[in-house]
């Protein structure tokens, strides 16, 4: 099947799976060929991607939320920020972590640029867990 992560910015990922793994709003979604077809929404967590046989993860990416849409040789996961887990750099994602933090404790707690922040800071941390 094939598999493609698409974000407003760029194309993720697109490429043939045997099996998918998405952290789903209802829990982890398993996706193997000539799935039923499905729309959910994605949260944050981990896309998991076998290429070329089950029990094995050839791709991970980190995925801030969204929507995929399951067909029986399809799975588009359309999300608001995507990123190569093997591609990150932690200590670059460490640094830009503790700008964030410090940033954060230095707002007024009415500061809308809070929520902006908080993103942020959610963000660099599920790619540190991965």
């Amino acid at each position: 099947m094939r598999i493609r992560i698409v974000c407003p910015e760029f194309n993720a990922y697109e490429g043939d799976a045997v099996f998918v793994a998405l952290p789903s709003t209802d829990g982890e979604l398993g996706v193997l060929p000539n799935h039923a077809n499905e729309i959910c929404t994605v949260k944050a967590g981990i896309v998991r991607v076998s290429d070329r046989e089950m029990g094995t993860v050839d791709h991970r990416f980190a995925v801030e939320g969204g929507y995929a849409e399951v067909t029986a040789d399809e799975v588009v996961i359309l999300a608001q920020r995507a990123a190569d887990v093997d591609a990150v750099d932690p200590e670059e994602v460490r640094a830009k972590l503790a700008v964030f933090e410090d940033q954060l404790s230095n707002l007024s707690p009415d500061d809308a640029r809070r929520a902006y922040l908080y993103n942020e800071v959610a963000w660099c941390k599920l790619l540190l867990a991965a």
